[in-house]
Order: structure tokens, then C-alpha cells, then sequence
């Protein structure tokens, strides 16, 4: 027997579960209570804002929401004022891409004015076939600022059948003008409890036997985008069946009892158990970022409960903890071993480093040297003191000062490459060593934030660690105003930009 299909019946069957599983209309939009209210009394109301901004992180439904908006506005048979039937022409070709009239445009490839210009001579002309032209701008903070200067008006003043939906996962990129002009709604990172139940009643309706444990680990890996989520779920099943040895084997996900088991050992203050998980994750080939991330989530949750339970003393070695795994996060691509990170960071808050004892030594001796120094010229053994309370505090060789530092920082300036960056280095100072932080002092709000932006920081850390062969971090402070004569000072801004951008002085 030949069985045949319609095109649309193949297209079915090809479409992406995350598109297939779309919400159609405002009762299915998981997770975004506050915003489906919202809308749906301006709807109910005929109080529909001619131009909204939707923020919020990616995969947790801004886009689909615009359409629902494009939907309820052109839809031939509404229920109840604001659901759109689904079913009649308007709602069907928005689901299938194919109304002309809704207009959807990335920013990311049509950021210049030139296309703004095109849109605002287009958007005079009426609607085709539907009652309303709609242009839903997805990944709008990409435009240019002379795009968004071209586009206020019109969002200020848009024809009477004309919407507009900006879309973005960075709102502070947005220009406040922007934002003025528009309804803006905030979309929440949906919650793994929401997240599950949506994947079960998807895998339900597919067909496919899903380990409840497996779907609670894609819902915590997302970190609260359904798109994710139920990509994930299409992605990892396999002759129709999704178990979590599979999931733990793909994304690298460590078990629960896993993480439960190294903060046993580490709150029992156990560090050969601790070191020994560690080295068994690191033998079966496991993601230790990723393990560390998923560590300190559950460290967060402990947190939270012992500040709601009033036991602050618990509160803060957690923060110690939290802070110390942090550290090993961040430091985990960097390292030249992989696990060393991990392993430091479970000695620090494992292991019995007599902290008291420490601290006593590095007290005592202040007071004694002060004295004998001002007031009797006898030797006091300091040499060896001194240097031990600061390689045990702080992890830091007796020659890394800040003296060393502040005598070498020329060295710094001579390596750094980048004129911009070159000319802030020039401006900044050393001025505090604490541990392996070290605190620059700027005499200029622009000169600080152009070090302390990431790329840059980066680079004069590494440049730092190359000299002096000690890894740190870079802290910034402003330094305090000087008054300084303005008649008999020379004027070096001219100075500065040539040698920040390049050039000459031309007559």
C-alpha cells in the first residue's frame, strides 16, 4: 500500500521540538506569569502600546511572546477578547512564517541606518492583508547609534497600523531614548521546577521514556532557558528513550550524591576523602568547571537556607567556601593542571591549617620591631619572622612587594601593547598589595575603567605574572584630587591622543 503525505505533513515532521513546541497562545507561556497578565488586560482593555522592549536572558520566551502579540492583534476570531483562535488564516501564517505583514528582523545583520532608513519609508504603507503591520526586532542592542537615533521618532510616533517588539538579552546596550519610548517587560530565567514539567508533558506527547532524573539535570544545566532545554531533550534521546547516565555522560553533569558526598568530607574537614573525589572525577574524564559551577549552586542553596534559619555562624564559613570555589572557577582554564584549582580550593577550607597560630605570628613581632626600631639599637630577629607570616598567609614569596612592584612597574608599561591601554598604565599607580590583589590607583575615572575593562585587566595580569612570576588580580581605586596650578601646568591632552591613536601634529 502506498501511503502518501502532504507537504505540510513533511515539514511536521522535520520542524525542531523547541519551534514545534512554541506557545500558540498566552495560557501556554511557561514561566512568565507577570508579563501574560500584563498583556493580556491590555488586550482586554484595547490598551495596546504601540512599541514594547522585551529583556531578559535567552530561550525564555521573548520572541514567541512577540508573535503571540502579532497573533492577538490580527487574529479574525479572538476568544475572549485577547486568545487567539489558532486556527483562522492571520494565525496560522504567523505560525508558519509566513504572514507578510509581520516583520521580523535581526539586528545583529541589519544594525545600520541604511536599514532604518528602509524600514521607517516602508512602515508608511499599509498592511497588506492583516489589520496591523507588526516588526518584531530581535537582538535590537546590536543596532548602531545612529540607527537608534533614526528610529526614536518613528517609535515615538508610528503610524496607527503599525507595532514594534524590540527584543535583546542586554538591555544596558539600549540607549535610555530608547527605552523611554517603549513598554518594557523583563522576562524571568524560568524555574527548573516550571522547566520539568513542560519536558515531561513534551516527552509525553513524542513518545519518548525520559528518566525523571535525566530531565531534572537538563533543568538545572539550562540555568532557566526552555528553548535549551527542550533542544537538549531532542538532542539526547536516543531510539526514542532519554536516561541520565547518557545526559551525565554528554553534558559532563555530576550526580547529586556526588556533590553531596565532597561537602560531607569538606564540612567533616576530611581532605584525603575530598582530594580522593576529586581525583576519581578527574580520572573518568569529568567537566571540573563544570562540576565546581554546579558545587557552588549547591553551596548558594545552603547558603540562603542557614540565613533563613537565623545560624550566621554556619552563613559564614559557607561564604568562605563559596568564595574559595569561586576563586577555582575562575581559575580553572588558566592553570596548567586542570584539577590544581579544585584541590587548593578544598585545602583551603579542609584542611587544618592552624589559622589561629599563624595569625600570632604575624601579630607579635609588629609591635617588638616598631620599638626596637625607634628606641633601642639592638638587633631583633625579624628577617625570618616577617617572611614567613607573609608566604603563610597570603601565598606570596618575601620578594613580591609592593615596593618590587612600584620599582618594576615601568617594565609593566614598556610590555603593554595596545596604545589605549598603554596610556592608562601610564596613569595608574601601585598602590596597596593585599594577598595577591593588587589595588592601582588612578588619577582619572577614564583611565581606571579602561584597565578594569575584561579584555584589557586580562592582558596587564598576565603581563604582571610574567615579570614578576606571581599570579594576582587587579583592584582600582581613584586617587585623591590634587589641586594643581593650571597657569604654569603644560597641556599634554594633545600628547596623549596622539600616542593613545597614532598620528602627527599637521600645520
Amino acid at each position: 500500500m502506498l501511503v502518501c503525505f502532504s507537504n505540510q505533513e513533511k515539514n511536521m515532521e522535520k520542524i525542531a521540538l523547541y519551534r514545534k513546541y512554541r506557545p500558540h497562545n498566552f495560557d501556554n507561556l511557561v514561566g512568565q506569569e507577570h508579563i501574560k497578565t500584563t498583556l493580556v488586560n491590555a488586550f482586554k482593555s484595547q490598551n495596546v502600546s504601540h512599541a514594547y522592549l522585551f529583556t531578559g536572558p535567552r530561550g525564555t520566551g521573548k520572541t514567541s511572546t512577540a508573535r503571540l502579540i502579532a497573533k492577538a492583534l490580527n487574529c479574525s476570531d479572538l476568544k475572549d477578547n485577547y486568545e487567539p483562535c489558532d486556527k483562522c488564516e492571520f494565525c496560522t501564517e504567523i505560525n508558519d512564517g509566513r504572514l507578510i505583514d509581520i516583520i521580523e528582523i535581526d539586528a545583529a545583520s541589519n544594525r545600520g541606518i541604511d536599514e532604518v532608513r528602509d524600514l521607517k519609508e516602508k512602515i508608511q504603507f499599509s498592511p497588506t492583508r492583516s489589520k496591523y503591520k507588526v516588526y518584531i526586532i530581535d537582538e535590537v542592542h546590536m543596532m548602531t547609534k545612529e540607527a537608534f537615533n533614526a528610529l526614536l521618532k518613528t517609535l515615538e510616533e508610528p503610524p496607527a497600523h503599525a507595532y514594534f517588539i524590540l527584543a535583546t538579552t542586554e538591555a544596558h546596550k539600549i540607549p535610555e531614548t530608547i527605552i523611554s519610548r517603549c513598554q518594557r517587560f523583563d522576562f524571568k530565567r524560568v524555574t527548573g521546577k516550571a522547566i520539568m514539567t513542560r519536558l515531561n508533558y513534551i516527552a509525553q506527547l513524542e513518545g519518548i521514556t525520559a528518566e525523571d532524573k535525566a530531565l531534572e539535570a537538563i533543568s538545572r544545566y539550562v540555568d532557566g532557558g526552555m528553548r535549551d532545554a527542550i533542544g537538549l531533550v531532542e538532542q539526547l534521546t536516543v531510539n526514542g528513550s532519554l536516561t541520565f547516565e547518557h545526559v551525565k555522560e554528554i553534558l559532563g553533569i555530576t550526580s547529586y550524591i556526588l556533590l553531596e558526598e565532597l561537602y560531607s568530607a569538606i564540612e567533616k574537614k576530611d581532605v584525603k576523602d575530598s582530594l580522593r573525589i576529586v581525583h576519581d572525577m578527574h580520572d573518568q574524564g569529568c567537566d571540573l568547571k563544570q562540576f565546581i559551577h554546579e558545587f557552588i549552586e549547591d553551596l548558594r542553596t545552603k547558603l540562603l537556607d542557614s540565613v533563613m534559619k537565623n545560624d550566621f555562624e554556619k552563613s559564614a564559613w559557607l561564604i568562605k567556601v563559596v568564595e574559595a570555589f569561586q576563586f577555582a572557577y575562575e581559575k580553572t582554564n588558566t592553570m596548567s593542571i586542570p584539577q590544581l584549582p579544585l584541590e587548593i580550593a578544598i585545602i583551603r577550607v579542609a584542611g587544618n591549617l592552624k589559622e589561629e597560630v599563624v595569625k600570632e605570628k604575624i601579630i607579635k613581632p609588629v609591635a617588638p620591631v616598631s620599638i626596637a626600631r625607634e628606641h633601642a639599637p639592638i638587633n631583633v630577629p625579624v628577617k625570618k619572622e616577617t617572611p614567613t607570616s607573609i608566604a603563610i598567609d597570603s601565598g606570596v614569596t618575601p620578594d613580591f612587594t609592593i615596593e618590587k612592584i612600584i620599582e618594576g612597574w615601568p617594565r609593566i608599561v614598556e610590555r603593554t601593547k595596545a596604545p589605549a591601554l598603554r596610556m592608562s598604565v601610564k596613569n595608574a599607580s601601585p598602590f596597596r598589595l593585599d594577598g595577591s590583589d593588587l589595588t592601582l590607583a588612578f588619577s582619572s575615572t577614564f583611565h581606571k575603567d579602561k584597565v578594569m575593562e575584561h579584555d584589557y585587566r586580562v592582558e596587564l595580569e598576565e603581563i604582571i605574572t610574567s615579570v614578576f612570576g606571581h599570579g594576582i588580580r587587579i583592584l582600582s581605586v581613584i586617587k585623591d584630587i590634587e589641586i594643581k596650578s593650571v597657569v604654569d601646568e603644560k597641556d599634554n591632552s594633545v600628547d596623549e591622543a596622539l600616542e593613545i591613536f597614532g598620528g602627527e601634529v599637521v600645520d
